[in-house]
């Protein structure tokens, strides 16, 4: 009977609390003003594709409020939630602490009945609730307390951050390519012309930022009051070292707008083919002979293969098991780390390993050979005696397969 009664108890309460609360389905608005801590307004814009959630409570529930702000965040990943705290008073009075430590200000309304959520049906008994609506501004749920907190399901994230990581080079007056290391970077979203991201380069000039979608053009500035004489112009590349694109000179110092459509060609953002995709394409194009280059990788100086390694000789063998009429050549590359002829036997190596596991696999010696060019090839600025980044080596330790039909 106890434990009857709990549970009537808590049902009735529960949807007592939805009965008095009206939270509409989806928000009705589709703006919301803030107040900054400048005493100015600012705008939200709710067709943000990112989940909000209001915080409302007054100065008798100030202190768990707090709480429930920290408790959202850890639940529902900050940068993936935007928390509105909303403090409600039927007095004049401010509250006790300023600032919850949120990006978004507080704002303060005298009663709840003259506030944009006046629809919600609030009164003091409420607080302190947190309301979640999710990416669509489709309600998830509320919570009255902490705990309650991480039963509030959005479903399955909607938003997809994609990482540019990139790297910002200058090309000197003798033609070398130097960092543009410790430089201040602003990202703007062309769209609606909002701040992505501030950042600053790393020593290689390497830089890493979230971009909420790849739908749109980006504008990378770099701020650079004195111009320095000795630099041609600024360079936009991967972190592997590879030049994407010129930087223009402003008044304010450089900057590069970021198309979408190169956008998607990026690393950590293009959907990668498989080696037997690369293939298909190429042989489809009625050419003879082509080369497909692919990262094989090994611990520093040695020729035994990894295990994604034989993973990927094993795609290579079915692609061979497939088209009969053709022959592979295997040419290995290293970075300029180490010594220039220890380098060039090491590729050589490298290639006779992987001809040797492709023979294990049952494809006859007769349509395989090796070919080592150590660091005779380097694809970047890293040739020896310039420090780069590890990233940078990586670009220039290769396997290339050069298919050629007999």
């Amino acid at each position: 009977m106890r434990v009857l009664f709990f549970i009537k108890c808590f049902v009735l309460c529960y949807f007592g609390l939805l009965a008095q609360n009206n939270f509409p389905n989806p928000l009705p608005f589709k703006t919301f003003d803030v107040i900054n801590k400048s005493k100015g307004n600012e705008v939200y814009n709710f067709s943000k594709p990112e989940k909000k959630a209001f915080l409302i409570y007054d100065l008798n529930s100030q202190t768990l409020a707090e709480v429930m702000f920290n408790g959202c965040n850890f639940v529902f990943n900050e940068r993936n939630i935007t928390i509105f705290p909303v403090f409600y008073s039927g007095q004049l009075v401010n509250k006790g602490n300023v600032d919850i430590g949120t990006k978004i200000p507080t704002q303060l309304y005298r009663t709840p009945e003259t506030s944009v959520l006046k629809d919600f049906n609030l009164v003091p008994a409420d607080f302190p609730l947190l309301i979640v609506y999710n990416e669509k501004n489709e309600l998830c749920g509320f919570s009255k307390n902490v705990e309650g907190i991480a039963d509030i399901d959005c479903g399955i994230e909607m938003v997809k951050f994609k990482v540019l990581r990139l790297k910002i080079m200058v090309e000197e007056k003798n033609k070398n390519l130097t960092p543009y290391a410790d430089k201040e970077i602003v990202i703007l979203g062309c769209n609606k012309n909002d701040t992505v991201a501030k950042l600053i380069t790393n020593k290689y000039g390497d830089f890493n930022a979230e971009l909420p979608d790849i739908d749109q053009d980006y504008l990378i500035t770099v701020n650079e009051k004195t111009k320095n004489k000795s630099i041609n112009f600024v360079l936009l590349g991967t972190q592997s070292g590879k030049v994407v694109g010129k930087f223009k000179s402003t008044d304010k110092g450089f900057e590069y707008k970021l198309l979408k459509t190169e956008l998607v060609t990026l690393p950590d953002i293009k959907i990668e083919e498989d080696l037997e995709m690369k293939f298909t394409n190429f042989k489809s194009k009625s050419v003879n002979n082509f080369v497909i280059t692919e990262t094989l990788y090994y611990e520093l100086g040695e020729s035994s293969l990894s295990e994604g390694s034989k993973k990927l000789l094993q795609n290579i063998k079915k692609v061979l098991d497939g088209y009969p009429e053709f022959v592979l050549r295997v040419i290995s590359h290293t970075d300029a780390q180490g010594d220039d002829q220890s380098n060039l036997a090491l590729s050589l190596k490298r290639s006779e390993v992987v001809i040797d596991y492709l023979n294990s696999l049952g494809i006859k010696i007769e349509r395989l050979s090796a070919e080592g060019k150590g660091e005779t090839e380097i694809r970047n600025r890293c040739v020896n005696n310039v420090d780069c980044s590890d990233k940078e080596h990586e670009f220039n330790r290769r396997t290339e397969f050069k298919f050629t039909k007999k």
